[in-house]
């Protein structure tokens, strides 16, 4: 009966124009939705659990409070097919070196899954190979796979990409990481040669978390979209070992792990056998098919109804651990990312006031947590042309600061956005930071880059690390207290205390430069040079 009473009044909050989630405060009006949101109720917001269907129509609620209209059809919800995979508890992976089994603790040595759609799967003795980054860049001229056919065999590969170890400017993009740098590729990347198994060694540093983010965010249910191959193109096993765990298991061979980064970057490196260690594993599934849902709303322009601004945004979390049902369990998601979801509900409220020349797409998208699945399908079949798309803002994961000096942006160096930007912290006495993390490859790890690598001019603008109060010192501190206690962590979670000034001040800098694009007929594009140019010149000529 709770859940039931709970649903109907959760779908009644906010029913009319007096709901204090409208409050005239700006501060108030987010922390009545980042509270909301990020609330025990909504029990982590895990796509396809009452939680997260809660936390939709919660959202959808606001939406029609503030009068705007559904993208498509009669409703805010886009479907979104997924299917929810979850390992039990009897799957195992062992590794073997001489007749001697290592079975892998799982959690705590390994993690891992599959994306093959199926209640069981095994593999037996598999060779084990080292191909060190796991990369296959023509651009850089770098092949870890050159020479070596991997079919059937399990692959083992460190994260990132050469770069960061050397910090050499000229060997992919120095400590910057690249999209070859990402764990998504790596995985794709082994599939694609055809991989019985992928293995990433995870190192905290190059990783940019720790390993706590791996067992909790590759753990349980795993969420992929409904694939037409049932995931058969995937590799057989995916994971994670820790790379000290890897170090232990490997001493008996002749190589270490320090060896291993070393050979991986030298010149006259070629995938190679691991010396008699093989790879066995068995794999139980619970299979489901679920759908899960976008969000899009749309606030018709009043001069260019054809021509759009995007507001892009993920409602979704990672839901409940398992455990003591006498401890807190939730992953409340609140920095991450009820921050974002109520901007761009702030945006929609302040658009409602003064509809502008060119329509704009208000779109909350599902399972990022999960591969950035919800932006990939909505971008794969686009309810709007892409070309269409104007530019687009991307919100996701903001700390609640005070007021900062600066303003960080994501992928610093990539569009003109980043000019009009400028110009308008120009006017509030601030300036552009380029990321302070660029070897943690945050540009690659959010929701817009589904539409940038289909040449949508998107911004990744954060909050400012340079606090008025603290200074870059203690904005950075607050960063990596944040990325090492709470990021993916049940320590997510509102706080009245927040300061929301700096996000705040953050939503009043992009509304005026989104402003500007939607009463003009400026289309921004990305610098000469940029990897999606192209892509969006071709567009547009279409």
């Amino acid at each position: 009966m709770r859940r039931i009473f709970l649903l109907s009044s959760l779908l009644l909050i906010g029913c009319n124009k007096t709901d204090i989630s409208f409050a005239d405060n700006t501060d108030q009006r987010l922390r009545n939705w980042i509270e909301t949101i990020s609330s025990d109720e909504f029990e982590g917001r895990e796509p396809g659990t009452i939680g997260a269907q809660l936390a939709k129509n919660y959202i959808a609620q606001q939406l029609s409070n503030l009068d705007l209209d559904p993208l498509s059809g009669n409703s805010f919800f886009l479907k979104v097919p997924a299917s929810k995979i979850t390992l039990k508890e009897q799957s195992y992976a062992t590794i073997t070196f001489r007749n001697q089994d290592r079975k892998l603790e799982t959690g705590k040595e390994i993690v891992f899954w599959t994306k093959h759609a199926t209640e069981y799967k095994k593999l037996r003795d598999s060779e084990m190979v080292f191909v060190g980054y796991g990369i296959v860049a023509p651009e850089y001229d770098w092949n870890d796979y050159e020479g070596l056919d991997v079919r059937g065999k399990t692959v083992v590969m460190l994260i990132n990409d050469p770069g960061f170890e050397t910090g050499n400017l000229r060997l992919f993009n120095g400590r910057s990481m690249t999209y070859y740098g990402r764990w998504t590729y790596k995985f794709e990347e082994a599939a694609r040669q055809g991989a019985a198994a992928a293995i990433i060694l995870h190192e905290e540093e190059p990783a940019a978390y720790p390993w706590g983010v791996v067992e909790n965010s590759w753990q349980g249910p795993q969420l992929d979209l409904q694939r037409e191959d049932m995931g058969a193109s995937r590799a057989i096993l995916e994971g994670w070992i820790p790379h000290d765990i890897f170090n232990e298991i490997i001493t008996y061979t002749g190589f270490n792990y320090s060896a291993l980064k070393e050979i991986a970057l030298s010149e006259t490196f070629q995938p190679f056998a691991m010396r008699g260690l093989t790879f066995s594993t068995e794999i139980y599934n619970d299979v489901e098919y679920i759908s899960s849902h976008n969000l899009a709303a749309l606030q018709k322009g009043t001069k260019y109804p054809d021509e759009y601004l995007l507001f892009t945004a993920h409602w979704d979390h990672l839901g409940m651990l398992e455990g003591n049902p006498a401890e807190d369990l939730i992953m409340n998601g609140a920095v991450d990312n009820a921050t974002g979801v109520s901007s761009l509900l702030e945006f929609g409220y302040r658009f409602s006031q003064n509809p502008p020349e060119r329509s704009i797409i208000y779109l909350f998208v599902t399972l990022e947590e999960s591969g950035l699945l919800g932006s990939e399908y909505f971008a794969e079949y686009p309810a709007v042309p892409l070309k269409n798309i104007v530019a687009g803002f991307n919100f996701d994961g903001i700390q609640p600061t005070g007021k900062t000096k600066d303003m960080v942006v994501i992928g610093y160096g990539a569009s003109e956005l980043e000019d009009m930007l400028e110009r308008r912290l120009a006017t509030e006495g601030r300036y552009i930071n380029p990321d302070p993390n660029p070897e943690k490859g945050y540009f690659y790890r959010s929701d817009h880059i589904s539409f940038a690598k289909r040449g949508v001019p998107m911004l990744y603008a954060d909050s400012g690390s340079d606090l008025e109060s603290g200074g870059k010192l203690a904005g950075l501190q607050m960063e990596e207290e944040y990325r090492l206690n709470r990021y993916h962590a049940v320590g997510d979670e509102y706080n009245v205390s927040w300061n929301l000034e700096g996000l705040e001040q953050s939503i009043n800098t992009v509304f005026s430069i989104s402003s500007e694009l939607a009463n003009s007929q400026t289309w921004p594009n990305w610098y000469e040079g940029n990897e999606f140019r192209s892509i969006r010149d071709q567009s547009r000529s279409q």
